[in-house]
């Protein structure tokens, strides 16, 4: 199923690319897999055998459309983190909930990750009554009932759902290559909101990247500061696949496409029903 965000909500005019549902009729009640894509990626290229593994694990999948570029690691660098050590948590504050003054990148309210899932919900609810979406939402606040939601992504997105999990406690976390943010461009020391305590129990929060990538001693440092357990913390180290090959930093993508990975998936995964 195809949703533009502007159909689910007219005041929505830029980043008008699909959401994208997909999901079994005939599965109840199940869990939704939130999908966030990371910097420069739209809902046209998905991960389609890690989606499949997640509908057979018993998922509902929203690869959800949000602006995604720029991203973190082009704005949050240089003079402007030096001299604000909290910018990576207040651009992905604004990116995701809408609800603070960032100038630095053009997303609007209605273009947030939370605005837009909520109005998505809404419209589904309406537009295709049998799959029951209202579930979905906590009808008395209005906001996503978390508990029934687990929120994915790769790169920025990874990043996205640790930090959605710093504020709301989601079914699970599943990060590939999430994010490394820094509050030092210098010394490259991990962003502080890392090391916080997050209301996601940590037992839910899985991560994966493929040991040569090229930020791997920071998504090492990122995942210590974070405390992943070891068990949920999947690290890659088989040779880049045929068609990761030609990428400038082709390991980036590996844990996340590679089906030969696809044992680790079903473990971050976890039952989807």
């Amino acid at each position: 199923m195809h949703v533009k965000p502007s159909q689910a909500d007219p005041s929505v005019y830029q980043w008008d690319h699909d959401h994208i549902v997909y999901y079994d009729g005939a599965i109840k009640n199940n869990k939704v897999l939130l999908w966030l894509t990371g910097t420069g990626g739209t809902t046209r290229n998905v991960p389609a055998e890690f989606f499949k593994t997640a509908l057979n694990q018993g998922y509902r999948i929203v690869a959800l459309s949000f602006i995604t570029d720029p991203g973190v690691s082009q704005i949050c660098i240089g003079p402007k983190l030096d001299v604000d050590v909290n910018c990576a948590a207040k651009f992905r504050r604004q990116r995701i909930y809408g609800d603070t003054s960032f100038p630095d990148i053009p997303d609007q309210y209605q273009d947030a990750i939370i605005p837009r899932l909520i109005k998505l919900f809404k419209y589904l609810s309406i537009n295709d009554p049998g799959g029951q979406w209202s579930q979905y939402l906590n009808q008395s606040t209005g906001r996503p009932a978390w508990s029934k939601i687990a929120v994915g992504g790769q790169s920025q997105g990874g990043g996205m759902a640790e930090f959605i999990a710093k504020n709301a406690s989601v079914a699970r976390v599943i990060s590939f290559s999430g994010g490394w943010d820094y509050s030092n461009s210098r010394t490259k020391q991990i962003a502080g909101w890392y090391s916080q305590q997050f209301v996601t129990p940590l037992s839910n929060i899985y991560a994966a990247y493929h040991v040569k990538e090229i930020a791997s001693q920071q998504l090492a440092a990122k995942c210590k500061a974070m405390r992943i357990p070891s068990g949920n913390l999947f690290v890659g180290n088989q040779n880049v696949s045929s068609t990761n090959i030609n990428y400038s930093n082709p390991y980036h993508v590996e844990s996340l496409s590679n089906p030969v990975y696809k044992a680790s998936w079903i473990k971050m995964l976890g039952s989807g029903r």
